[in-house]
């Protein structure tokens, strides 16, 4: 299990890779974004896009899909802050590969609960072609080890 220990700064994660089908963009749009370029692929031909493209939402999702697998669901993770940055960098299309990589931003032990730290992650997302099309800034809450919550404890009491 990874705690706040395991996220030194600077370190990298690769997350996976998730192909989005028409079917995948069109039944995320019929829930939770129902604008005409996400739903109805003639209607999307005639917009800016020119063609279907997913919701940012919905790359979003994914790509936090692939950061709860790689590295969330193992971890002591005790949640988020929020998200202080969040950009739809470029349209995802039916076929495209998105793949996820998450780098440690900043690490600190949280001021006021010893026995947490919070680590601040860059997620982006590239496509099949390594293109950037979704970057997120977030920070989220890990409980220490039992070590290095005591090793950070007796360094704070030194005279």
């Amino acid at each position: 299990m990874r705690h706040f220990e395991h996220f030194p700064v600077g370190s990298t994660y690769e997350l996976g890779a998730t192909r989005l089908t028409s079917e995948d963009i069109i039944g995320y749009a019929r829930v939770y974004d129902p604008m005409p370029f996400h739903l109805d692929p003639e209607a999307a031909a005639r917009s800016p896009f020119g063609g279907l493209v997913a919701s940012g939402w919905h790359t979003g999702a994914v790509v936090m899909g692939q950061f709860v697998r790689a590295l969330l669901a193992d971890s002591a993770c005790q949640g988020s802050y929020g998200m202080d940055e969040v950009r739809f960098l470029k349209p995802v299309r039916p076929g495209d590969e998105l793949r996820g990589r998450a780098a440690v931003e900043e690490a600190a032990p949280h001021p006021r609960r010893p026995d947490t730290g919070t680590v601040r992650f860059l997620l982006e997302a590239v496509d099949g072609h390594g293109q950037p099309v979704y970057r997120m800034r977030t920070r989220l809450l890990f409980a220490r080890t039992a070590a290095g919550a005591v090793m950070r404890e007796a360094t704070a009491t030194r005279p």
